[in-house]
């Protein structure tokens, strides 16, 4: 059987072995390591992590969401890969930082529409227990009435109250869209599941880089939010882009935040038409700059075009692969 070395975040390091026809992720929680996973279909990246050495091969029919220059990095998603040799892997999160996401129920208290496309959903917890979180995690959420779910990202941050934050995109055809445009209300209680993902806030003393596309905010705000009560000194850039300047949301919280984070530099992209005071014209990514990323922390949020592009730039103005944390959002119908 071959023999998986795999490495922590925090240098934590253990060996377990894979059997013949079983994934990674199978074979690690057999020898009770449990490793991030959510979708275990290869969609979410949310189990993503590097091969270093060896050979994988994946699964028959697997979806390989990763794009082939991420495959041709390394990059492997351990849901829908097996080992064909003996392998050695990095995965991106802390082993002592690993939450385990449980069911928890929460009550509807307000739905403000924060722009054309974007609403913003504040609820409360049942119980007496806050949700335990890092900073950027995100939950599912039942959408009432259906068996479908949807995933969110908190926007609040970790803390000892029980309200939980979240930004939605306004789909024309989404279950949870057509939910909160038509009967949502306060008193609602949803079904949820969480935290889940790796798309956390480190620690540390080197600069933050951030670049959010859309509803991708959200993670960055909680982030934010807890070096503002961290009393963050580090810098921090956030390049935040929407699609028209109707379709603008947060701009005033996002000032309001700078405003205790002395060492947040803002911008603000549209991408088409005219743009509103304090922002600029273009995309996202134009915001990014020329400066180096050598020794600078990069988390990307947004759509998978955005991300990916956004990815390959900061690369090339140095950032190294084991700095660049990211989470796709792709809207579901």
């Amino acid at each position: 059987m071959p023999t998986i070395s795999l490495s922590f975040a925090d240098g934590d390091r253990t060996t377990f072995a894979a059997k013949a026809g079983e994934t990674l992720l199978t074979a690690a929680r057999r020898a009770g390591i449990p490793l991030s996973s959510d979708c275990e279909t290869g969609d979410c990246q949310t189990c993503r992590a590097t091969c270093l050495a060896g050979e994988i091969v994946h699964e028959d029919g697997a979806s390989i969401s990763l794009s082939d220059s991420e495959v041709q990095a390394g990059e492997i998603l351990p849901c829908v890969v097996m080992a064909a040799t003996d392998l050695e892997v990095r995965v991106p999160y802390e082993r002592a930082k690993l939450v385990s996401a449980k069911p928890f129920s929460i009550k509807l208290e307000a739905v403000n529409r924060l722009s054309a496309s974007v609403v913003g959903v504040s609820a409360r917890m049942l119980g007496l227990t806050p949700l335990k979180f890092l900073p950027g995690q995100y939950a599912h959420l039942q959408v009432p009435g259906t068996s479908e779910w949807r995933s969110y990202s908190m926007a609040n941050a970790p803390g000892d109250e029980r309200t939980l934050e979240f930004l939605v995109r306004l789909l024309d055809d989404g279950v949870m869209s057509r939910y909160l445009a038509e009967r949502a209300a306060p008193g609602d209680v949803i079904q949820c599941r969480g935290p889940q993902g790796t798309f956390y806030l480190r620690g540390g003393a080197r600069p933050i880089l951030m670049v959010a596309g859309g509803t991708g905010l959200a993670p960055m705000v909680s982030m934010l939010r807890q070096m503002t009560v961290a009393g963050e000194k580090r810098e921090i850039k956030l390049c935040f882009g929407v699609n028209e300047a109707r379709d603008l949301f947060f701009a005033e919280e996002l000032n309001a935040i700078a405003q205790r984070l002395p060492n947040l530099g803002l911008r603000i992209a549209i991408a088409r038409g005219q743009p509103s005071a304090g922002t600029e014209t273009g995309v996202v990514t134009d915001l990014i700059g020329s400066a180096s990323l050598a020794n600078t922390d990069v988390y990307l949020c947004g759509p998978p075009a955005m991300t990916d592009r956004a990815r390959v730039i900061v690369t090339e103005r140095g950032a190294a692969a084991a700095s660049i944390f990211s989470e796709r959002f792709v809207p579901s119908a």
